[in-house]
């Protein structure tokens, strides 16, 4: 074999290994593509979902703060329907007819004891006279003494001895009324 004929014989080996060898790398560059291509597409896709989770996440909670907000909102609107109902309580108490509101008063004195010292408002000056404690009195079988200075309330009574006071005045009797039918009251207004 001839010189030239070696040659070409190992130019023509090395080009079809050039060429085995290029087609090889143009097939794992291909798979490779092709396997980036597919995390790709996953990455998107979890991506995707990972958002739309978190969408729905965000919008899960903005609608529960938003039913709390407006729960609270009526709350507040419901309390004060009831404080207005309250404050209704006490003006009514207070615009009831003499004769209505000395008797209420006489039932208030039901909680006195003997030698307790009655102190009323300027209002019920008015009412309850010296007389008609001593009657109530009398008929209890105690001694009561009308205090000669009024209280700084606006209705009722404080009943005091031995440096013991007993607040029946309208506000605290209030008061405890409702605490005591409060949620009664709620159910009967707004079921």
């Amino acid at each position: 074999m001839s010189k030239e004929a070696i040659i070409n014989k190992i130019i023509s080996d090395a080009e079809l290994k050039a060429a085995a060898m290029v087609g090889e790398a143009k097939a794992k560059a291909e798979s490779t593509i092709a396997d980036a291509n597919a995390v790709c597409d996953a990455y998107r896709a979890n991506s995707k979902k990972e958002t739309d989770g978190l969408v729905m996440d965000i919008d899960s909670r903005a609608q529960t703060v938003a039913e709390l907000d407006s729960k609270k909102v009526l709350l507040s609107a419901k309390a004060q329907i009831i404080d207005k109902v309250f404050e209704r309580v006490l003006d009514k108490i207070k615009e009831l007819d003499k004769d209505t509101y000395l008797k209420l008063l006489l039932g208030m004195l039901e909680n006195a004891e003997d030698g307790d010292v009655i102190t009323v408002s300027e209002r019920e000056k008015k009412i309850l006279t010296e007389k008609a404690v001593e009657d109530f009195a009398k008929k209890k079988g105690i001694k009561l003494t009308l205090s000669k200075t009024t209280g700084d309330f606006d209705g009722g009574m404080i009943l005091s001895s031995n440096g013991i006071d007993k607040n029946l005045t309208f506000d605290v009797e209030v008061s405890l009324l409702r605490e005591e039918i409060e949620m009664q009251i709620a159910k009967e207004l707004f079921g």
